[in-house]
């Protein structure tokens, strides 16, 4: 038994871990960030899967601007899902454009950051429009409230109007002295619909100025969803809402990269396998799905079942049972429910169990099984491409008496 457990962290890496391949990605979009002939409004959206690597592409750029470029550009990074929650996600931004030039090594913008912090302490002021509700105010009061909120709102739409302008003062201030202002937005797909379509909005409408580049990593499909919420109400049918989506993003992104799909074999080969798993290298590059997080999390929960106490288990059915949890949790659900199910698929996969016979499912089943056995057969056949390499052979079929402990084992 291998003592080894190289567990592997999901965090970001950069340029020096980078397992990914995307070095290939880094040089071009470096490039177009750096270069004077980049016209500016320019947005850059990463577009791939929760887990297909974009944080870690935005830390390998942000890694070769610093040591490459570290005059030409003055960073800002922002992770609204850190922020979630708050009223407006704008407000948490300039936080973070404020404190990054107040933090700029080279002093160029410290006065920009105070008049930035100025404008944001006149929108934080704002308390009246979030805390006045008709519950919360005596009859005696409306009419002195009343006029408060009136002079609150309009202060607070009057910051509104200079905040754009604000904003481009300082970014004119810092293309003078050679800088760019890049602002690296990660985690939004990780928002609620409304905070995601909310930021957006805001990027548009006060970021999208001379001399400012924003890189936006998201998960587009998310970001749809996001806008197919905010214009339900409306009543478009669903392929007007889809159409929405793509709209809504190109009028704010001019360049759209979305990442290609890893190999899972070559991403395989640079990671650190334990020998019980490494001697299933090819069952696992066959079945995992193109995704670092989720090879990961596989890699990680058979590296430790590998060493957990108690009954032997088989190192190809544990790979088998975690790439089910992970990649297909109701299939696995089904199979907890149900155990032979997977004998079953095999059998279909190999075509020692037609449908179309309800007779051999009786026999094999008995009568009360058969009929939601088949059910829960025609539902998973074939729903995924991958299935047919973890139900090809006859490992389960091997095992299928055994099946109820190694899925006590694993848990749901």
């Amino acid at each position: 038994m291998d003592n080894d457990i190289p567990v592997l962290s999901d965090a970001p890496v950069g340029l020096e871990q980078d397992e990914l391949g995307f070095g290939r990605y880094v040089g071009p979009l470096v490039r177009v960030i750096t270069d004077a002939a980049t016209e500016t409004p320019f947005t850059i959206g990463v577009y791939g899967p929760w887990g297909s690597g974009k944080s870690s592409l935005l830390r390998m750029v942000d890694q070769r601007l610093a040591e490459d470029h570290p005059g030409r550009t003055i960073r800002v990074h922002f992770n609204p899902w850190v922020h979630r929650g708050e009223p407006h996600l704008l407000l948490p931004l300039l936080h973070a454009l404020q404190d990054t030039l107040e933090q700029d090594g080279r002093h160029r913008l410290r006065e920009a950051a105070g008049r930035l912090g100025h404008v944001i302490a006149g929108l934080t002021s704002d308390t009246l429009l979030r805390k006045v509700s008709g519950g919360a105010v005596t009859l005696d009061r409306i009419g002195e409230l009343s006029r408060q909120y009136a002079e609150q709102r309009g202060k607070v739409h009057s910051e509104l109007r200079n905040l754009r302008r604000t904003l481009q003062e300082q970014a004119d201030r810092a293309a003078a002295d050679g800088a760019r202002l890049v602002i690296f937005i990660d985690d939004l797909d990780r928002c609620q619909p409304h905070e995601i379509v909310d930021l957006l909005e805001s990027v548009k409408l006060f970021l999208d100025l001379r001399h400012v580049v924003v890189i936006l990593a998201v998960a587009k499909n998310v970001v749809d969803q996001g806008i197919a919420v905010k214009y339900r109400e409306f009543g478009f049918d669903a392929a007007r809402v889809v159409e929405i989506g793509d709209e809504y993003l190109d009028k704010i992104v001019q360049l759209p990269l979305t990442l290609m799909p890893i190999d899972p074999g070559s991403f395989l080969d640079r990671l650190p396998l334990p020998g019980a798993l490494a001697a299933y290298r090819e069952l696992l590059a066959g079945i995992v799905a193109p995704n670092p997080r989720r090879i990961k999390r596989v890699l990680n929960t058979c590296a430790v079942m590998s060493v957990v106490g108690g009954p032997p288990l088989r190192a190809d059915i544990v790979i088998r049972l975690v790439v089910l949890r992970v990649q297909s949790p109701d299939l696995y659900d089904a199979i907890v429910a149900r155990p032979r199910l997977a004998a079953a698929l095999e059998d279909m996969y190999a075509g020692r169990l037609p449908l179309d016979r309800p007779d051999r499912l009786v026999e094999r089943y008995g009568q009360a099984e058969a009929e939601p056995m088949a059910a829960a057969v025609r539902r998973f056949h074939r729903s995924q491409d991958y299935l047919g390499g973890v139900f090809g052979g006859t490992a389960f079929t091997e095992v299928k008496d055994e099946l109820p402990g190694y899925l006590t084992m694993l848990g749901r």
